[in-house]
């Protein structure tokens, strides 16, 4: 097909969704153009966990080869508790660890830095029969056939699009996580479910430097202490010093200003997700608490059917059966993340995360 043969459309946001989003529509045959409020590209996070799902759906967007330099070979999954042993199991799909940063750079590559600017913040748009404009902060403005919004947790497409949809605080749940050079041993990279709700894993990227991630539901971050000593704090959760796990040396080889601490916010179910010549995906549509460990593959999986709906009908009815597809979708991903987060113990999140992935990857969810 003839790029830009089907019409033309901006992507706001150049997170990993919007970057897949943009490839995907690309390939549907749309003319894409990518437009990003920061100055540059950032990805605030450390790393996310893709299963093999996920690597197929990145597969198709044409990054081939190429994706086998950033990502860590497939393990299987192995919850423990903080004394270190082995919670069940059975059925879990292999995973794999990606530095988001090097992900971003990749999909930036495989997209072409012609089609994408920054330091372009969206404030408002104005959908018509024909099309959208879209006006940015600088007082620049834009037409294009279609605007979707993949602008993230605080999206203003969403603002725009359902007013007093705007993201809450996940009470009481943070996180603490870095990326660092460390030549120590680290173990297996299990995720560990500690105490008082606890959760952390330790694991080696691809290109030999080390992750750690430390979060907790129900607490507090104080206003006084650093991110490194929040988190150093709660390794005593995840560890009770009897087995091999380096969490704690790894925490303390981290340069303090190198610590990402996060309080975890989500985005409220929302009613619809398109409007005539608008639509959402990603966490601009359906941000939620990380405990899951699919958002960003959720994302990505958004920006593929969006494609094919797009691929295969005229903007209106390929919006509309995009919708009905995610609403429906994320009804059903909600009520798996709610069962998690409520979980009593450590082997029933474990229970419930397997009752999930199986879900997810069977072919039906």
């Amino acid at each position: 097909m003839v790029k830009g043969a089907m019409g033309r459309v901006l992507v706001a946001g150049a997170g990993i969704v919007g970057l897949s989003t943009a490839l995907s529509l690309r390939r549907a045959g749309f003319d894409v153009a990518v437009r990003e409020r920061a100055l540059r590209i950032r990805e605030t996070g450390a790393v996310i966990g893709v299963w093999p799902h996920t690597i197929r759906e990145l597969e198709r967007l044409g990054l081939g080869e190429r994706l086998a330099e950033i990502k860590a070979e497939p393990g299987s999954v192995r919850f423990r508790d903080f004394s270190g042993a082995e919670l069940a199991t059975a059925g879990m799909p292999p995973a794999r660890t990606v530095h988001r940063r090097r992900l971003s750079a990749l999909l930036v590559y495989a997209l072409g830095e012609d089609a994408l600017r920054t330091g372009k913040e969206l404030v408002e748009y104005v959908e018509d029969p024909d099309g959208v404009t879209v006006r940015y902060a600088d007082g620049d403005h834009e037409r294009a056939d279609l605007l979707v919004g993949a602008d993230g947790l605080n999206s203003r497409v969403r603002a725009v699009l359902l007013p007093g949809s705007g993201s809450r605080y996940q009470g009481g749940h943070h996180v603490w996580r870095a990326v660092l050079p460390f030549g120590g041993e680290i173990g297996d990279g299990s995720p560990v479910l500690g105490r008082d709700r606890t959760r952390g894993t330790l694991v080696r990227l691809a290109d030999g430097s080390c992750c750690w991630v430390i979060a907790q539901f129900g607490t507090t971050a104080s206003t006084t202490r650093s991110g490194k000593e929040e988190a150093l704090a709660r390794v005593a959760n995840l560890h009770d010093g009897t087995w091999p796990f380096a969490l704690r040396d790894a925490v303390l080889a981290t340069p303090e200003d190198s610590v990402l601490h996060s309080r975890v916010a989500v985005v409220p179910s929302i009613s619809r997700w398109a409007g005539d010549r608008v639509v959402l995906a990603g966490d601009a549509a359906h941000a939620m608490s990380p405990h899951i460990g699919s958002g960003a593959s959720l994302g990505i999986e958004d920006a593929r059917v969006l494609g094919e709906c797009l691929g295969r009908a005229g903007i209106a009815p390929a919006l509309a059966a995009y919708q009905d597809n995610r609403l429906a979708r994320y009804r059903q991903v909600r009520r798996h993340a709610d069962a998690m987060a409520a979980a009593p113990t450590p082997l029933s999140y474990v229970e419930r995360f397997t009752a999930y992935l199986g879900w997810l990857h069977d072919g039906t969810g």
